[in-house]
Parts: C-alpha cells; structure tokens; sequence
C-alpha cells in the first residue's frame, strides 16, 4: 500500500504538542494540510498551524518533486524563512525528509501510518543557536 499523505490530493487534519528544548512547557497546536497537484511530477503541500494562544497562523508550503519509488525531493517555504531544499524517503508505512546544511535550519519531519491509516508525527528543528523544537501529533485524512 502506498501512503496517500501529501501524495494525493486532499485534505488532512491534525494536533499535538510543540515542547523547546529550552523550556520545559509545551504549546498545543493544531494543523490543516492541503495538497494539491501542480503538474505531472510536482505536489504542493500546504500546511496552517494554529497554536494554542498565538493569534497568528505558521503557513508552511512545501513543494514536492521528482518523486521516486522510495525516494523523492521537498522544499519548504514560510514566512520565517526564505526557502530551504530536502530529500525524502518513503516505504508502505513510513514518510520521512530532512532538511541539511543551510546555516540557518535544519531539521526532520517522520509520519508512520497506524492501523487506522492515521499518521503519528515527529519531527525536530534546529537553529543556529543550537535551540531545538520538537512537534509530536498526529494527523487523520479529512472525510
């Protein structure tokens, strides 16, 4: 079975928590990912994160290319930071991508499907200053 997450068309929702590695309190939030097709070999992705007391929204867009079987390519774009280039890899259970070697952000995302076709969600980012947030959550495909 294929993952259909930010493969396919559709929309997905989802929450979890935000901990820093700076501070031992966490942050709720919860997500919307919308994905759409842009041409034969490219998926954009966008993703809205609302936080828990935090007026503005986080809208991440990732673009999606030259996808592969078990490998493809993912830029993330947002208005924290300009643009960033990663490589993903993939299997029947399993989405994962990280982002290297820019000075200003790195990090991975992991999406492992459940029996339930969910998918629970880590991913850990880093800053020049060597902070980390860390998101944890899980995301279901909207009916």
């Amino acid at each position: 079975m294929i993952n259909e997450f930010i493969f396919e068309p559709g929309t997905w929702l989802g929450e979890g928590k935000i901990t820093f590695t700076a501070s031992a309190q966490f942050i709720k939030f919860y997500t919307r990912w919308k994905i759409e097709k842009e041409g034969d070999d490219t998926l954009k992705a966008t993703q809205v994160v609302e936080m828990e007391g935090a007026s503005d929204q986080l809208i991440n867009t990732f673009t999606i290319t030259q996808m592969k079987p078990g490998t493809f390519t993912i830029s993330l774009e947002n208005n924290l930071i300009e643009k960033v280039d990663g490589t993903g890899i993939r299997d029947s259970k399993t989405i994962a991508w990280e982002f290297r070697g820019d000075p200003e952000f790195e990090g991975f995302e992991v999406y492992e499907r459940q029996e339930t076709g969910d998918f629970f969600m880590h991913a850990e980012y880093g800053s020049k200053d060597q902070y980390r947030t860390i998101v944890e959550g899980l995301i279901w495909k909207k009916s």
